[in-house]
């Protein structure tokens, strides 16, 4: 990663880093990403409300090719603030040309989650908007190719395992290389998915989390061990055969990070890279001085 690169980086997360809280949140964030060759970056920053009556701002991102040194700029759909109701654990991939970059958001709400109606049968929710926009595919100047809901993407029956507690929403299965011996994936949403080395095929297991199947400790077996594969293609937000074997390694989804797991503690000080799977993200060490 070139030096400038990372001082967006740093700049970007600076800002929000210790915002996580006891329990399920951890610190807020949209995760910037590169192209392949690392031609495209694209970063987000956030930018609070004005308003009285909002409690969350806006993200806003920036396209930068770095070999023609030309940016774009815009707002980004579908993701809130960085509080403890409102915040964010999103994610963008940009696609190998820079045409396209895409952005996901399995583990927080897109607006305001809902207040305790129909929970008895969540499928009533399927259009509530706090579960849209779990996948958004942008061209480069921000114009919305597709937006994936999670009506999208779950099956009738499959609307059991949505569960949240404050702004984390749950409803697919944590990979079990991102949570283990007491230590987790450096994002809170890189638990659940698995995303291919190129950035353009995103992987979940929608089924029972740790925390849904406690829920649903009751039910039949069948239901807690439920699981299905879903893949994207996030050039085109597409949804793609699981079972096909691509012919190009690079596009076989697989752990979203370099590097070792974390504690929580250290989470709300790790500061990402640009190219995650090669390059391992750090916990910054004077962060952790700077709020003493």
């Amino acid at each position: 990663m070139r030096p400038g690169l990372l001082t967006m980086v740093l700049m970007g997360l600076v800002m929000i880093a210790g915002t996580a809280s006891a329990g399920h949140t951890r610190a807020a964030y949209v995760d910037g990403c590169q192209s392949v060759d690392g031609r495209f970056v694209v970063t987000a920053r956030y930018v609070p409300s004005e308003s009285k009556a909002k409690s969350y701002g806006e993200w806003e991102f920036t396209w930068k090719d770095t070999k023609l040194d030309k940016t774009l700029t815009g707002k980004l759909q579908g993701i809130m603030g960085v509080g403890h109701f409102d915040v964010t654990y999103a994610h963008i991939f940009v696609a190998p040309d820079g045409e396209t970059f895409a952005v996901w958001n399995g583990g927080s709400f897109a607006s305001p989650a809902p207040n305790g109606e129909a929970k008895d049968d969540l499928r009533k929710l399927a259009d509530h908007s706090a579960f849209a926009d779990r996948l958004i595919v942008y061209r480069k100047n921000g114009e919305i190719v597709k937006r994936v809901g999670l009506k999208d993407i779950l099956l009738p029956k499959e609307w059991v395992y949505v569960y949240w507690v404050h702004g984390n929403l749950y409803w697919s299965i944590e990979y079990p290389d991102a949570v283990k011996n007491g230590g987790e994936a450096p994002r809170a949403g890189m638990r659940y998915f698995r995303v291919s080395p190129d950035y353009t095929v995103l992987e979940v297991t929608v089924g029972a989390c740790g925390d849904a199947r406690h829920k649903l400790k009751d039910m039949e077996d069948a239901v807690l061990n439920h699981h299905r594969i879903v893949r994207f293609d996030l050039t085109t937000g597409q949804v793609i055969d699981p079972q096909a074997k691509p012919a190009d390694e690079s596009k076989v989804p697989v752990r979203p990070f370099a590097g070792n797991l974390i504690t929580r503690a250290e989470s709300q000080y790790y500061l990402p890279a640009l190219d995650p799977i090669r390059e391992a993200g750090k916990v910054d060490e004077s962060l952790k001085r700077d709020k003493k």
